[in-house]
C-alpha cells in the first residue's frame, strides 16, 4: 500500500485522477471507434487533455508507470513488451 501511495505521489496525483484517466481513455476509444490504443498514443491523448503530463525525455513513461502498477482499465502487455489499452 505504501508503494502505491509513493507511486501516485511521484506522479503527482491521487486515486481520483486515475479514475478520470480511465474514464477519459475509454470514452476516447469509443468516440474514435477504436478497439485498442498503444500506450504511446494514449499518453499523447492524456497530455493534450491536460490529465497526465508526458515526459519529454521518455515519451509515455508516466502512463507506463500506471500500467505497470495495474491501474489502467483494459490494459494489456504483449509478448514484445508493448503496452495497449483495450476498449471495454
Amino acid at each position: 500500500m505504501d508503494q502505491e501511495k509513493d507511486l501516485f505521489k511521484s506522479i503527482g496525483f491521487g486515486k481520483s485522477k486515475v479514475d478520470k484517466i480511465n474514464e477519459f481513455l475509454q470514452d476516447k476509444l469509443r468516440k474514435e471507434n477504436k478497439k485498442e490504443v498503444t500506450a504511446v498514443e494514449a499518453a499523447r491523448w492524456l497530455d493534450r487533455a491536460g490529465l497526465l503530463k508526458d515526459s519529454e525525455s521518455r515519451r509515455g513513461k508516466p502512463l507506463r508507470d500506471l500500467l505497470r502498477s495495474g491501474k489502467i482499465t483494459g490494459q494489456r502487455q504483449e509478448s514484445n513488451s508493448r503496452w495497449f489499452i483495450d476498449r471495454l
